[in-house]
């Protein structure tokens, strides 16, 4: 039998050749005593130069590589995943104080019922920070106002709670200035505290860009950013924006009673934060270029240099970063990937973890290429970016264009389904329930006009769902 046959009749060169087409077309809050910097590291090897395993203070994690080869004499798409995850909360943890500033649509949209639902629910969030939190407060409209500046929530409780019931709704809705000054506004939070800002919002208005530059700003200055849309009427690919940018979650209710829900998660989360500032740092050996990152803000980049944010992690937290990459080699040649990792442990010192090197080589075979394939970290890849993909998809459906719309679903399950193929049963189970979530939203597409409350209801729901598994993997 020639080596090919041998090669061939391997299970692993099997699923790597199944798992090449995928790559193909993928292309188109916590007081502790953290231990001081760089102690307590481990370091594992995941199948030889193609994955490594990293531990610190208060967190671990993995860099994979989707394959140990490329093709020589050729571009080749290649995807790093990395994960964190952040370690759990021992019993009986004091969690660190907060400060957290809630900005507050109180445009005409959202009179009457709704807007009286909502401040029932802002009330509670209020009643359950504790005395020692900081809290602000920013309503706007056409204009806004800073009903509440940043205080500890013991001192201003009682008067809060009354401001934010006399609240009455009117106006336009202008989102920047009042984001801003919420971020301004936790940006003088005491030494030691955990920072957020919750959007809310149930309009729409032209600033995307320049909202998704503030929250950027304030992520990469340890402020996560929520967004929640409230109704049928906000923009989802704006609130998804910025909570991406923001490094924090984005949510969608359709009644505003369900907004007490959100609010809860972001308080729990927020006291349960682990790990701060989280981030790598990417060196790129000649032949290696940076394309896009998924999952992850890129916050400097130069020549064979790429630093991006991930933000901060809860107790239990899982983050995941797909990182694209173009590989040229020659056959022989090979190109290495370092990374160096850094995070603060809340109540604790920063960490600095210094990931082994990963290594790609130039190969003229396209089956030892091929076979070089891991269909596991495929698969993630996929799965993310079939998540970009519909977001991209919904906000087309929301404009009217159909054809746009399906054409990226089409794509997103095609690829989907060449990745389960291959891929290990965790993650083929997986992928198989995203294939489900976006057949369910193009039936639903399918059997609604664009601006229905029908349509918007589904295409708002898979943004949501397909908003979350960008950062983490959520089917």
């Amino acid at each position: 039998m020639s080596w090919i046959r041998q090669l061939l009749s391997s299970p692993r060169a099997r699923r790597g050749l199944a798992a090449s087409a995928v790559a193909l077309s993928v292309g188109g809050l916590v007081l502790m005593q953290a231990p001081a910097v760089g102690s307590a590291f481990q370091f594992g090897a995941l199948d030889g130069d193609r994955g490594a395993t990293f531990q610190g203070p208060g967190a671990k994690g993995t860099l994979q590589l989707s394959q140990s080869r490329v093709q020589s004499g050729q571009g080749n798409s290649v995807y790093a995943e990395l994960t964190l995850e952040a370690e759990d909360l021992p019993a009986g943890t004091e969690r660190a104080p907060l400060a957290l500033a809630i900005v507050f649509d109180t445009s005409g949209s959202m009179s009457g019922e709704k807007i009286e639902r909502s401040k029932r629910s802002v009330a509670d969030l209020i009643e359950r920070m504790r005395d020692e939190d900081e809290v602000a407060f920013v309503r706007y409209d056409s204009n806004h106002e800073v009903v509440q500046r940043l205080a500890r929530v013991g001192e201003v409780r009682r008067q809060l709670l009354q401001r934010v019931f006399s609240i009455s709704a009117g106006g336009g809705t202008n989102i920047p200035p009042a984001l801003d000054r919420g971020m301004e506004e936790v940006a003088h939070a005491a030494p030691g505290r955990v920072r957020r800002v919750i959007l809310v919002s149930d309009g729409l208005d032209s600033s995307k860009e320049r909202s998704e530059q503030l929250a950027r700003a304030g992520a990469a200055t340890s402020t996560t950013v929520s967004a929640l849309g409230i109704g049928l009427d906000f923009d989802e690919s704006y609130m998804s924006g910025v909570a991406n940018a923001g490094r924090g979650n984005f949510g969608f209710v359709e009644n505003p009673s369900a907004l007490a829900r959100f609010l809860t998660q972001e308080l729990d989360e927020t006291a349960n934060t682990v790990v701060d500032d989280a981030r790598v740092q990417l060196s790129l050996a000649p032949g290696l270029r940076f394309l896009r990152a998924v999952g992850a803000e890129v916050v400097d980049q130069s020549a064979g240099e790429v630093t991006l944010a991930l933000g901060s992690l809860f107790a239990r937290d899982q983050r995941r970063v797909i990182v694209e990459l173009r590989a040229d080699a020659e056959h022989g040649e090979t190109l290495d990937l370092k990374s160096h990792l850094s995070w603060r442990r809340v109540g604790g010192k920063q960490a600095q973890v210094q990931v082994p090197a990963l290594t790609l080589q130039g190969e003229r075979s396209q089956q030892l290429v091929l076979a070089s394939r891991d269909p596991r970290v495929v698969a993630s890849a996929t799965s993310a970016l079939a998540s970009l993909r519909q977001l991209a998809a919904t906000h087309a459906y929301a404009e009217g264009d159909t054809d746009k719309a399906e054409a990226l679903m089409d794509q997103s399950l095609a690829a989907l389904e060449t990745a389960a193929a291959a891929a290990p049963a965790a993650e083929r189970e997986s992928l198989d329930k995203q294939r489900a979530e976006l057949g369910e939203a193009k039936r639903a597409f399918r059997a609604a006009p664009p601006k229905s409350a029908a349509a918007k209801s589904a295409g708002k729901a898979s943004a949501a769902a397909n908003a979350k598994n960008i950062g983490r993997k959520a089917f």
